[in-house]
């Protein structure tokens, strides 16, 4: 069951109707006329009396004369248009008000408090709060086929005309139809953080977080957000799903439909199983046990939500999220710049081979060579980390026709054959043996060491510059340029590896930036877009392979490569030097809390911007799930180090939240 409001304003109904005609599903709709009844006011020499109640809401007085136009415009014109425009798309539509056969029945306002010359005044007026709905005129209307078409006035306890809020309608009559969808169309993209910029959307809100929304926002959309606690109040579990969205696009409701604008929900209720079937994490995992082969482990959670530096799970509870898609959120989860990037990218082609221009893909290239050294000039996008380390060893031995590898002792790289073969801990690569030969590891931070393990043999250096799998272990700016000078002195290719540190993780764009040491290859991923798969191996001036000789069906994708840019116009915007800028200072509190504590069981606390590994004298054993049974999701590195890579945007509040969460459970868990 759909139903569906639009709002008084300048929206082209005959759009509406052709995409409502359209539609499989019956449906209902209601509807404003607030700019005709204005203009109609005026014209009639009734201008609307507009009031601020104490409580900061602006609204018409409906006194008798406001009535008389409400229901001119509303009732007389606008209602009879809609029902003419859908008739001539092929719906039996039927105009309605809330008065005709007691269709909406309300109570009467007590009248609106102002403040008027330094008085408190009351106003009384013909407005009402709705507070039933004749469910089944509806549904046998529904059932005949016809499609109703309702507006105000409502009716009052005595039969008169009453003027109301068509949102409070909206969720009345909604519960009352028990509608699985609910579209309301605006002259917005949907639910902004800055009203003021279109880019700062928020695509999914949670039905429990409407409390803290309707607080945040302002004017009308308030009384919308107040609107919908009262719908998924009434409605019960998992309630509709509604969505807030442009009326002024093409096709506005099936957008919407399609996941245009913003979405409310209950957690789970965007999923097509029923209430019983998506309450539990235990359910899903079960079902997805049934067919996966699982490589990584459950940690008994199944996440339906996401938004910033927080997740939300399917039974409603919200988590800190620091592990931040394994590095890949930087900007947290679903940043607005990045949620409308898609979307605009999604109107064009989701596929187009390498071998074609494509627009987001040029547009991506050009970004980020606008950010990197001008000596790295060239770049192979692919579609994760592991393919930017295979790209990377395989240009390194084409272009130096040589095959041996230098990496360092806890360095990781990746879980393909090459990326395995350069990667250090044992447990990762003996499975999977005998791998490319000829690699030779030395000691992270060991500069001495280096330069007598690279040779005329040595196709490549591979290191990265802070080891993050490894329990983030960040080199020494001279070990890096020890790195640097040996290559060059033996014709070698140094390849840093910044999959996990690249884009902003470290307080800098790229973490080499922090010693000055410009690679021959640099290889990125995870935060580049923003969660979507993309991969890129960045080369200098002159490095090269041949035309067929490597290849990635789906890297450099549209959709990837759009948000890729999103990203970077947020990381080099204002903002993101900002967020750059915090990264240190927070990540620093993180750690000087857990150190400052001096915790027995705590060996070593390593950080660099918002990367933090607490190093553990023994086994994490359940720390882990502790912490995520407080509140924080977080990662191993090794057996005994908590990695914890929180994205930019996490909030000083947040960030202290992580804290008292990480004292409690290392205190818990150990002595002083």
């Amino acid at each position: 069951m759909l139903v569906v409001k639009i709002g008084g304003g300048d929206l082209d109904l005959g759009e509406i109707a052709d995409d409502l005609a359209a539609l499989d599903d019956p449906f209902v709709l209601i509807h404003g006329a607030n700019k005709l009844r204005d203009e109609l006011a005026h014209a009639l020499g009734r201008p609307p009396k507009v009031v601020e109640s104490i409580s900061g809401y602006t609204s018409v007085l409906s006194d008798d004369d406001a009535i008389d136009v409400l229901m001119a415009a509303y009732a007389g014109v606008r209602n009879k248009r809609l029902v003419e425009a859908l008739r001539r798309a092929g719906v039996d539509a039927v105009g309605l008000t809330g008065l005709d056969g007691g269709l909406v029945e309300g109570v009467r306002n007590k009248g609106i408090r102002v403040k008027q010359d330094g008085r408190k005044l009351l106003l009384r007026d013909n407005s009402g709060k709705p507070r039933s709905v004749n469910g089944d005129l509806l549904r046998d209307l529904l059932a005949r086929g016809h499609a109703p078409v309702i507006t105000v006035p409502i009716a009052g306890e005595d039969g008169s005309a009453l003027n109301t809020e068509n949102d409070e309608v909206l969720a009345l009559l909604s519960a009352e139809l028990g509608a699985t969808d609910v579209v309301s169309l605006i002259e917005a993209p949907g639910l902004l953080t800055d009203k003021d910029d279109p880019e700062s959307l928020v695509q999914r809100v949670d039905a429990n977080e409407l409390e803290g929304w309707e607080k945040r926002v302002e004017g009308r959309m308030r009384r919308k957000i107040r609107a919908l606690r009262s719908l998924f109040d009434r409605a019960g579990t998992p309630g509709p799903r509604v969505r807030l969205s442009d009326g002024r696009v093409s096709r506005p409701v099936s957008r919407a439909l399609e996941g245009a604008g913003t979405l409310f929900a209950r957690n789970g209720a965007s999923s097509e199983e029923s209430p019983a079937e998506a309450s539990t994490s235990n359910h899903w995992l079960e079902r997805m046990a049934e067919h996966e082969l699982d490589v990584y482990g459950k940690r008994g959670l199944t996440l339906v939500g996401g938004e910033g530096a927080r997740v939300t799970d399917v039974e409603g509870r919200s988590y800190i999220d620091c592990i931040g898609g394994h590095g890949a959120l930087a900007l947290g989860h679903r940043h607005p710049a990045q949620v409308a990037a898609l979307r605009r990218a999604a109107e064009g082609p989701w596929f187009v081979p390498g071998s074609f221009g494509s627009p987001p893909r040029v547009a991506f290239l050009e970004r980020l060579h606008e950010i990197l050294p001008d000596e790295l000039a060239r770049t192979f996008l692919s579609n994760s980390g592991t393919e930017a380390v295979e790209a990377a060893l395989k240009i390194a031995r084409a272009h130096t026709g040589r095959s041996e590898f230098v990496a360092a002792v806890r360095g990781f790289h990746g879980r393909t054959f090459g990326a395995l073969s350069v990667t250090s801990e044992a447990h990762f690569r003996k499975p999977f043996e005998p791998l490319l030969g000829d690699v030779r590891r030395v000691r992270f931070n060991d500069a001495a060491g280096l330069a007598e393990a690279v040779s005329d043999r040595v196709a490549a250096v591979v290191l990265e510059p802070v080891q993050g799998e490894g329990g983030v272990h960040v080199a020494e700016p001279a070990f890096l340029r020890a790195a640097r000078e040996a290559c060059d002195a033996h014709g070698a290719l140094l390849i840093f590896d910044e999959v996990q540190t690249g884009f902003g993780r470290t307080g800098t764009l790229f973490a080499f930036e922090r010693s000055g040491v410009v690679p021959d290859v640099l290889c990125l991923a995870k935060s580049i877009a923003g969660g979507l798969p993309l991969g890129a191996t960045v080369v200098r001036e002159g490095i090269s392979l041949p035309v067929g000789t490597h290849g990635s069906t789906f890297g450099g994708n549209p959709l990837a490569t759009a948000v890729a840019s999103a990203t970077l116009d947020v990381l080099t915007a204002p903002e993101g030097e900002a967020l750059l800028a915090e990264a240190e200072p927070k990540g620093q509190r993180l750690a000087e809390r857990i150190r400052d504590a001096d915790l027995e069981q705590v060996r070593e606390v390593r950080q660099v911007g918002l990367m933090v590994g607490i190093q553990m004298r023994r086994r994490l054993g359940d720390l882990l799930g502790d912490l995520q049974e407080r509140g924080v999701l977080a990662l191993s590195a090794g057996s005994k180090v908590v990695r914890l890579l929180p994205p930019l945007v996490i909030s000083d509040e947040e960030v202290e939240l992580v804290g008292d969460a990480l004292l409690e459970v290392l205190s818990a868990s150990g002595t002083r």
